[in-house]
């Protein structure tokens, strides 16, 4: 008990107490019959380190109407040993249950008075226990400039006291982790049955300053006590608290840390030091010796090394260098002279200097069946034009165009005499490319499309797999290709989880596989989350979305939110995003709504249950898709693309034979220059 509340108030540093300046705490009800109990006269607040503090509430439903009293007194009662004002001690308060709700900002109030006030008429949520989601809020809104904290290069120490009674209903050890990391000191007070592994993982270390446990929140009122006898104690925490230090105690807001002298470095048990062996504990890089220094290290090295410039790596002394070695092609040092040796391909001459190159295929014997080439170290067969080598390595068969995978079809390919030519599957036309396809069935639309899948637990996972079933449905009718339309996918609960990008997946295919794979996250409703994630990475670029390029995203929900949808949502669109609200069974009307773009009639869809998915599929394909052209232009296209595709092979077919009847006259000279 002492522990902690030492190092929660030791940031302040205070002035003596002046008896003549004593004013009254205000009355707080405590009890059942909440008779006014007068608490002692409180000494004028120590004035010491300015803080940024806020206290974060647990608002549960477990806790009894009249323990939610006992710590709005506790509240108040912190209140009257902080030296409130905005260029002292500023003060923010939030409480949370299923969700968070800000009670007051760091910048919000500058009197002790007006905070006391907003603590009396706070309200009691009595939901659930989203502590992780609370102390995320705390570090992305409550500690930002907007919200009244001070900023970081102004070093303002970043305090946040976080009550709670029970088991959170989602994970803290990451995001309090993260807190941690961001600057924020974090103090965790559990009442009644919170594990304590649960409060270590949300308090800073050491736990021993940080983290305190009470078994009822009657006890909570003896940390008042306690608080009080250590307000004005000192600022100096090594003075105060047996260190166990062995070289030296440093002080730190809230806390201390030992250091050691020059020369030692502080052992893991973060007390004791031991002498600092340079080498062994940086990475030195030296080749061969590393030798400690008083300040630092140098590298050495072995006996016939010299250290090169770089000061960390050794090289042979070269005898190559004198410069007399007369080696035509490389000239290798030994330990005490040096050698000559040939480039690879050459072979060293009697000399001991020259070198001359070999001719592998010189003895005929190479067994090729059409043409051979010497390389370095061996005699290579290789084919003509149209052929390709098989594995003996000697004989040569026709080549298969379609075979090496590289003719970049879509959807289908077959080989041809002298070409691999791309096809389309039933229902698809090839494009002037030659290579992709398109579904008539969506003309020339081309978007970037944003599917937003509520995956939360009222749905169920039989119902979600008919959702991706609904989404497969939409694929389907849509032209997905590289310069078609491209589709991205998120699904969210109480988080919101990325399942693939816009620029992942460039055909239907492997989008389909991509939502048959999809896990069920089956957690809360966070409706405004998911569409804030869709605005501000979704359709970002490096996502995938494209410059000038239509943006559209289909919500689907089968319930309500658990935060705001109206802001991202309004922001989505206002940002150019069209907007389909696609809500099943217990969805809101109001969100889906607010969700959808304008008109509501043509953005808006609704069923009463899952098995009426598909008239809203239908109904939706028929929204997005644009008018099939007419079978005249079909018809017109097709012509040009057989044109072009039959000049295409003719020029083919022609270079071809031009470059066989090349290579057969340089097998033919070959043959001649070896008899």
């Amino acid at each position: 008990m002492r522990s902690l509340a030492l190092g929660l108030f030791c940031l302040l540093c205070c002035d003596a107490a002046r008896p003549e300046r004593r004013r009254p705490r205000p009355n707080v009800s405590r009890g059942r019959n909440e008779s006014a109990v007068q608490t002692n006269s409180v000494e004028r607040p120590c004035k010491g380190v300015p803080l940024d503090f806020v206290f974060v509430i647990d608002s549960s439903r477990s806790i009894r109407p009249h323990d939610y009293e006992k710590v709005k007194t506790f509240i108040a009662d912190l209140l009257q040993f902080l030296a409130v004002g905005p260029d002292a001690t500023r003060v923010g308060l939030l409480q949370y249950g299923s969700v968070v709700q800000n009670e007051f900002s760091l910048n919000a109030y500058t009197t002790k008075a007006e905070m006391e006030q907003a603590v009396r008429s706070m309200e009691h949520l009595a939901t659930g226990t989203m502590t992780g989601l609370a102390i995320q809020y705390t570090m992305e809104t409550a500690f930002t400039e907007a919200e009244g904290a001070r900023p970081a290069d102004l070093h303002i120490p970043r305090i946040a006291m976080i009550v709670t009674d029970g088991r959170p209903q989602d994970t803290v050890e990451e995001v309090a982790a993260q807190a941690r990391q961001a600057g924020i000191q974090i103090f965790a007070i559990g009442v009644g049955r919170v594990d304590m592994n649960t409060l270590k993982a949300i308090g800073s270390e050491p736990h021993s300053e940080h983290v305190y446990l009470v078994a009822n929140f009657s006890q909570i009122e003896t940390l008042i006590s306690v608080f009080q006898s250590k307000l004005c104690g000192g600022s100096d925490m090594c003075e105060t608290v047996d260190h166990q230090c062995q070289h030296i105690c440093v002080s730190t807001p809230a806390s201390y840390k030992c250091k050691c002298r020059k020369g030692y470095i502080l052992n893991p048990d973060g007390k004791t030091c031991k002498a600092e062996d340079t080498c062994a504990v940086v990475d030195h890089g030296c080749a061969h010796i590393c030798d400690n220094l008083p300040v630092g290290f140098e590298c050495r090295c072995r006996p016939g090394y010299q250290l090169n410039t770089d000061l960390k790596t050794c090289s042979r002394i070269d005898y190559c260098d004198l410069g007399n070695h007369g080696c035509e092609h490389d000239c290798i040092s030994t330990p005490e002279s040096y050698i000559c040796r040939c480039k690879k391909g050459y072979v060293l001459n009697l000399d001991g200097k020259t070198c001359s190159k070999i001719d592998h295929c010189a003895d005929g014997k190479h067994g090729c069946e059409q043409q051979f080439m010497t390389t370095e170290d061996s005699c290579v067969c290789k084919c003509r034009k149209g052929y390709t080598l098989r594995p003996d390595g000697k004989t040569c068969k026709k080549i298969d165009h379609c075979a090496d995978g590289k003719h970049g079809c879509e959807q289908q390919f077959m080989t041809t005499e002298d070409s691999c030519v791309c096809k389309c599957r039933k229902g698809y036309t090839l494009r002037p490319d030659g290579k992709t396809c398109q579904k008539p069935e969506c003309g020339d639309g081309v978007m970037d499309l944003v599917f937003v899948i509520d995956g939360s637990k009222s749905l169920g996972s039989a119902n979600f797999e008919l959702v991706k079933q609904f989404v497969t449905g939409i694929v389907d009718s849509l032209d997905i290709s590289r310069i078609g339309t491209h589709v991205g996918l998120i699904q969210y609960s109480t988080k919101v989880r990325t399942e693939f990008t816009l620029g992942q997946y460039t055909n239907a295919q492997d989008i389909e596989k991509a939502v048959s794979r999809m896990q069920y996250m089956g957690r809360g409703s966070m409706t405004g989350s998911a569409l804030r994630h869709m605005f501000e990475y979704s359709f970002s670029a490096k996502e995938g979305a494209r410059a000038n390029i239509p943006r559209v995203s289909i919500v689907f929900t089968d319930g309500r939110s658990q935060d705001d949808v109206s802001e991202w949502a309004n922001k989505a669109k206002n940002a150019g995003v069209t907007i389909y609200a696609l809500g099943v069974g217990k969805a809101i009307e109001q969100e889906l709504r607010e969700i959808a773009s304008e008109p509501d009639d043509k953005h808006l869809y609704y069923a009463e249950g899952f098995e009426k998915m598909g008239e809203i599929t239908n109904k939706l394909k028929t929204r997005i898709c644009k008018d099939k052209p007419s079978d005249e232009k079909m018809c017109q296209c097709e012509n040009v693309i057989m044109f072009q595709s039959q000049v295409t092979e003719k020029l083919k077919k022609l270079t071809q034979n031009i470059e066989a009847m090349s290579n057969r006259l340089e097998t033919l000279e070959n043959q001649l220059l070896h008899k």
